[in-house]
């Protein structure tokens, strides 16, 4: 598929209500420029957007609240495929550059990633998963494994955590939770701030030499295409080093671009099956017309394929490590080439989104307002994927629950790796934990409330 695809601009979301509009010239009527926009939105997601059958019709003049349309447009959005009555991953935003920024990899953050649990029916206990180098929460000395329960000295709950851990600035108080339940505060805590830091969704990549096989280890964040080179030098590593196994670590990779799944893919894939269909994609029938009228002649207009590249290492299987979190281009990894070797999952079932969106911007429009809306769904090679729900683990693992030491990522015996590892050589590295606490928490994955709402993207890109 080549060329086919609109390249437009977007910017993250700002989480605000638009404020009340004035009536231009009568009381059921929007402004001038809130019409402008509302047109806008309705035009472009009646041609684009996938589930544009369900829309209802809407005046674009008599909407006085195009955030309130936007969410409307997709309360109507109905589809026996999902698992949800509600599309939950189109969006509309007004803040360009901020998104731009984010495409590249730049982000406001405190530079930790965490994981929220129910201590109870109302307390809720949260866990560091990892720390961004050179970050706020790297200079505070916060690893992976810490246990917080407070934010600026408030006990989180169900019903305060969103908003606590929403702020750009907050105090964190740790502790060590005990058998009966209780925690033991551990002093001092810890003063955090946001900033703006520059993301490298390679976090860690090394070779584990482990009962005389060479294994490679990658913990992936985000598919962000300007590391495309990194990503191909930590492959063309591997290949020197002669790395016979992988285990790739997605269990906070919320997806990112269609292109870098592509690239990962076409490194891991066995040879044999190079040049042969990694994703097909399928749109609306607007979309689908438009493409066929367009380029008649385009014989994969509708098909990606594994692709030849120098650093393919000729894989017959591969370990995935999942969260909830691993979600749109981390799946596609993993559904796109299960139909060409062994796709071995350990930990969670993914987060489910088989949908793929394109940036939509009009400058003649508004130099700052544009959209997020899903256009295309992604089937393999031979269409094995249940629409309705996640990815189902091989091996069933929360972080957090099952292990009573919280060792490094990449340390063979960290929880999901030595799993990893014992699968590929049939033998436990020395000192892991593989064993199932008493203790019984419920995890709370619905931290997409406090998360970008790009988090869980699937990107298309022209090609």
């Amino acid at each position: 598929m080549k060329n086919i695809f609109w390249l437009f601009y977007l910017a993250i979301l700002i989480p605000f209500i638009l404020t009340s509009c004035k009536d231009d010239g009568g009381g059921d009527y929007a402004d001038k420029e809130t019409q402008k926009i509302n047109k806008f939105v309705i035009d472009n997601m009646e041609f684009v957007y996938y589930w544009n059958a369900t829309m209802d019709n809407f005046d674009y003049r008599t909407e006085k609240d195009t955030y309130d349309l936007f969410d409307k447009i997709l309360k109507a959005s109905y589809d026996n495929e999902l698992a949800r009555n509600i599309d939950q991953w189109s969006f509309l935003t007004d803040d360009y550059q901020a998104l731009l920024d984010y495409f590249a990899g730049v982000r406001l953050s405190m530079g930790h990633s965490i994981r929220l649990y129910r201590l109870d029916d109302v307390n809720v206990i949260g866990f560091i998963e990892y720390v961004e180098p050179d970050s706020p929460a790297s200079e505070a000395e916060l690893e992976r494994g810490m246990m917080f329960y407070m934010i600026d000295g408030q006990q989180l709950t169900l019903s305060n955590y969103s908003t606590l851990l929403n702020q750009d600035n907050y105090t964190m108080t740790f502790g060590v939770l005990n058998l009966d339940y209780s925690i033991t505060p551990i002093s001092p805590s810890v003063e955090l701030s946001a900033t703006t830091l520059q993301t490298n969704p390679i976090h860690i990549s090394k070779v584990i030499e482990y009962e005389g096989k060479k294994i490679g280890y990658l913990m992936y964040k985000s598919f962000i295409d300007d590391y495309n080179d990194q990503l191909e030098s930590v492959f063309a590593d591997f290949k020197n080093q002669g790395v016979s196994d992988l285990v790739l670590d997605l269990r906070y990779n919320g997806g990112g671009a269609v292109s870098t799944a592509i690239l990962l893919s076409s490194m891991i894939a066995p040879s044999s099956a190079i040049g042969d269909v990694f994703i097909n994609t399928a749109y609306n029938e607007n979309l689908d017309n438009y493409y066929q009228t367009r380029y008649p002649d385009e014989e994969d207009l509708f098909t990606y394929r594994l692709e030849s590249n120098a650093n393919n290492l000729d894989l017959n299987r591969l370990v995935v490590l999942t969260t909830y979190k691993t979600a749109s281009a981390s799946e596609m990894v993993m559904y796109g080439l299960s139909p060409h070797m062994t796709v071995y999952q350990i930990g969670e079932q993914t987060h489910g989104k088989y949908y793929g969106s394109i940036t939509i911007n009009d400058e003649d429009v508004s130099d700052e307002w544009a959209m997020q809306p899903i256009v295309m769904r992604a089937e393999n090679k031979n269409n094995s994927i249940d629409y309705r729900e996640g990815l189902i683990p091989d091996i069933d693992r929360y972080d957090f629950l099952d292990a009573s030491d919280f060792y490094p990522l990449g340390d063979p015996r960290e929880d999901f790796l030595a799993l990893a590892l014992e699968y590929l050589t049939g033998v436990k590295p020395t000192g892991a934990t593989l064993k199932s606490t008493e203790r019984s928490f419920t995890p709370i994955n619905k931290e997409y409330k406090i998360s970008h709402p790009l988090e869980y993207d699937m990107r298309i890109t022209q090609r």
